[in-house]
């Protein structure tokens, strides 16, 4: 991938917003929050979606892809939660 291609991307180029006071504790809170809140709105949808299907509203493809993104929200969350864990852990084990 060259340069310039990296560059064109949309998220590169947006102008960063800068606080006053940043509190990253505060910003890392709220997008785990909001992941969270992902993971649940695609598990209630996958599940809305497999009752649809065994009621015949719903197409057993519709019910599948909802499961897979329920399910892949999840491994990501599992894997988030698993780093830090890690991070905690490397830092307990510090020496002053």
């Amino acid at each position: 991938m060259k340069i310039h291609d990296v560059l064109s991307i949309p998220l590169m180029n947006q102008e960063i917003e800068r606080k006053e006071n940043p509190d990253p504790l505060s910003d890392f809170k709220k997008a785990l929050s909001q992941s969270i809140d992902e993971l649940n709105r695609l598990s209630g949808e996958a599940n809305r979606k497999v009752q649809g299907m065994v009621m015949g509203e719903t197409d057993i493809h519709e019910a599948m892809i909802a499961m897979e993104k329920a399910g892949i929200s999840l491994k990501l969350m599992i894997q988030v939660r698993n780093k830090i864990i890690a991070a905690y852990e490397e830092i307990m084990r510090m020496q002053f």
